[in-house]
């Protein structure tokens, strides 16, 4: 018997007889078991970054400082088929010219959050590749244990959309536990 089923039962023992037994059926799936009431272990952090991502606020930096013996992973991925179709529509000229600012304006963010983490003592890896950003992402987090995401990753939000499509397709495929800033 779960921990909550035994708290339920003695609250409620001589009290309506077998009635609290069927509402313990009936809505378990609500009660966190014993082994969901255990905090995961958190060895490795993935924090994907994009050109829609200008900072992390203060509040996740004080969140995330509570996992300095994990190893942070900061990524930034460049959308590829936007580099297609502008090589397709625009010439190869075009397409290298998006490649370098991408590349640079990439590297500047990368390096100004990871100077953030490192005042607090957390050294992160930095990654920077051309990709998809919704399936890398989800392919990464399988060999990670937390993902921090910002709810405009991947494109602008808005009043009535505010959460990036990208950011809610990855929090439905990602088993491992979500911080969404």
């Amino acid at each position: 018997m779960g921990l909550f089923s035994s708290l339920i039962q003695r609250k409620f023992k001589n009290i309506a007889g077998k009635r609290y037994e069927r509402i313990l059926r009936e809505y378990r799936e609500f009660l966190l078991t014993e082994e969901e009431m255990v905090l995961p272990e958190i060895k490795s952090i993935l924090i994907p970054l994009d050109r829609f991502i200008s900072e992390i606020p203060k509040e996740v930096y004080e969140t995330l400082s509570a996992y300095k013996e994990a190893k942070f992973v900061l990524v930034y991925i460049i959308d590829a088929q936007v580099f297609h179709m502008i090589e397709q529509t625009l010439g190869r000229e075009a397409s290298e010219e998006f490649r370098k600012k991408e590349e640079s304006d990439g590297m500047y963010l990368l390096e100004k959050i990871a100077k953030d983490f490192e005042e607090l003592g957390i050294a992160p890896q930095l990654r920077l590749f051309f990709g998809d950003k919704s399936e890398d992402v989800i392919t990464l987090a399988e060999k990670h244990d937390m993902l921090v995401l910002s709810k405009a990753y991947g494109s602008e939000i808005t009043k009535t959309h505010p959460l990036s499509p990208i950011v809610l397709k990855i929090v439905q495929h990602v088993t491992i536990p979500v911080i969404v800033y």
